[in-house]
């Protein structure tokens, strides 16, 4: 068989071949060719944590030019910031660094050294001790503010290469710098900056990227190869907590729950109307998997523009009743006392009676009054013979079936999902007696009364405490009103989700919640009749996290996801965490 082949094919073959040789021979080299050296490798070992940019100054750039950088600096939420403890205190460091370097680290000097690929390690949270290593071309760092000022400063040798040190105020504040190549590094310690040269010059290898927490968190956190995150912070827990400056200041004030943690890492990912945070943690130990369930069925449930919701997989019985009494059952003011304050001591004298008191017998034992406890015991044996798998809390300022009145309602919904039906009789007298010490004296005036909603029935309860709840199979709805209930009940027998397994999902709809939350922050600090002047500090709900929901008001919604990964191989036990957030784009 003879092939033959036109003019035009013998134009394209004879184009297209030159072409796929190139192309075959630059994948050849590409695999040959071994990855550039991350920068983790340049870092002295005994960091707190590091935090690695591909492209800072793209970030930065980014975060100046943003709307939510100009709303927070105006915003009141920075106002209390800025008359904090700690703010003053970033403050002396900052002016202690300006001695020393003999220029302000202000937005502008940032800007200046702000390369691309960036990574920042802490050493010292108390001194403010760092390395910060960013590649530059040598001739943009020439030009900033920094190098121009290399007269001041001592010249130092390392291995190869030359840095430049100056300490200088009261008290002491090193600042050092240098130029490898087109990296420009910076420390706030000799020895830091000069370890970091000797790295680059392949001297020891005892940098950030061997460290055994650092390649363990890695590893467990590597992203796919064709997505690189634009952030990652990687965090030596077990040195991290037990610092003071960290207890003192972290807001989340959970020190003993991330206490099973050894190391974590965070990937951030940058989309265009979405960030996504993919967290790994490692425990101390591989013992006691987080449980896990299927939250579809419940997920299914919540209605659209949902508020607050928190999903959980085979919680226990103190959970389930500590959630049912927080959102249904006791539904009060909170008290509140500061943890970091001890009470005051009572150093009154104490008098068993008065002779004043003429109605108080004393020939009799007092009537004892029936514990919570004790109420909620029918309660207890309930959910540990139910054994509900599943568990979901819903919180909402909004419903669009009550119109909008002088107060602001929260309505709250909790929906059990259990492997076995659960009893409607069994629910009532359980409620009910959990009720009772709130309301009445025994059981008077709590009666329920059935409802019907299409082929769903439902029960409501009697009297001025609003509770409802419905018995669908193996599942129990619970609402603080029957428009809530309803409004879950119209959703219950839609077709099955795709399984979604996992510890926790959780999620906040900021847009539809934000109108609302102005309104009740305002009630919480009475500022609608009384407004505060600029002079004093800011309300805590009405003007510092109201301004703060408003600094990020192009935030759309938020979501939370957990689940553990059982050990494989060389890897341990871990329990991934990714944090969705949804922007929507601003009015231009």
């Amino acid at each position: 068989m003879t092939l033959k082949l036109t003019l035009r094919q013998w134009i394209v073959l004879v184009v297209a071949a030159p072409l796929i040789t190139v192309g075959i021979l630059y994948a050849a080299y590409q695999s040959t060719t071994p990855p550039p050296t991350p920068l983790s490798a340049f870092v002295p070992q005994g960091s707190l944590l590091s935090i690695e940019a591909n492209d800072f100054a793209a970030l930065l750039s980014s975060w100046t030019a943003s709307s939510e950088q100009r709303r927070w600096l105006t915003s009141d939420n920075y106002a209390a910031f800025s008359r904090s403890r700690l703010f003053a205190r970033l403050g002396e460091a900052q002016d202690q660094f300006a001695t020393s370097a003999g220029l302000p680290p202000d937005m502008q000097f940032l800007q200046q050294i702000a390369g691309h690929q960036s990574i920042f390690a802490w050493y010292d949270i108390g001194n403010l001790q760092f390395l910060y290593i960013t590649r530059m071309p040598s001739a943009a760092a020439e030009q900033t503010q920094l190098l121009q000022l290399r007269s001041k400063f001592q010249l130092r040798e390392a291995g190869d290469d030359s840095f430049y040190l100056r300490t200088q105020g009261e008290p002491e504040r090193t600042v050092a710098f240098a130029i490898h190549g087109d990296y420009l590094l910076l420390a706030t310690r000799e020895d830091l900056l000069a370890n970091a040269l000797l790295l680059m010059q392949h001297q020891g290898d005892a940098s950030l990227h061997t460290e055994p927490w650092y390649t363990t968190s890695i590893a467990a956190a590597k992203p796919p190869s064709y997505e690189q995150p634009a952030l990652r912070m990687t965090l030596n827990l077990a040195r991290i907590l037990p610092t003071p400056y960290f207890r003192s200041y972290w807001v989340q004030q959970n020190i003993t729950e991330l206490k099973q943690f050894s190391s974590a890492v965070s990937n951030l990912y940058l989309g265009q109307q979405s960030f996504r945070e993919d967290r790994v943690l490692i425990p101390t130990t591989s013992d006691n998997l987080l449980p896990t369930a299927d939250l579809a069925p419940l997920l299914q449930l919540l209605p659209a523009n949902a508020g607050v919701y928190r999903a959980t997989a085979q919680p226990t019985t103190p959970e389930i009743v500590d959630a049912l009494n927080d959102k249904l059952l006791s539904r009060s003011p909170s008290s509140f006392r500061d943890q970091h304050l001890a009470p005051v001591a009572d150093l009154s004298v104490q008098n068993a009676g008065s002779p004043t008191d003429l109605d108080t017998r004393i020939d009799t034992l007092p009537i004892p009054q029936q514990p919570l406890t004790a109420a909620l015991a029918s309660l207890r044996a309930l959910l540990n013979s139910t054994h509900p798998d599943a568990m979901l809390v819903y919180s909402s300022t909004t419903n669009t079936t009550v119109p909008a009145t002088l107060f602001l309602p929260i309505h709250n919904v909790v929906i059990l999902s259990a492997a076995a039906p659960w009893n409607p009789e069994s629910v009532q007298s359980a409620l009910t007696e959990a009720l009772s010490p709130h309301l009445t004296i025994g059981r008077a005036g709590l009666a329920w009364q059935s409802r019907q909603q299409g082929t769903a029935t439902w029960f409501q309860l009697s009297g001025l405490q609003t509770l409802s709840f419905a018995v669908q199979g193996n599942r129990c709805i619970l609402a603080t009103d029957s428009e809530s209930l309803i409004q879950f009940l119209r959703v219950s027998n839609a077709a099955a989700a795709k399984p979604i397994i996992a510890s926790t999902i959780a999620g906040f709809h900021h847009t539809a919640e934000r109108p609302n939350l102005a309104r009740l922050t305002s009630l919480f600090d009475h500022t609608v009749s009384t407004p505060q002047s600029d002079d004093t500090a800011p309300a805590f709900f009405s003007r510092n996290i109201t301004s703060l929901s408003t600094t990020f008001q192009s935030l759309d919604s938020e979501t939370f996801t957990e689940t553990p990964a059982p050990s494989t191989g060389q890897q341990p036990n871990t329990v991934h965490q990714t944090v969705l957030y949804q922007w929507r784009p601003e009015p231009r």
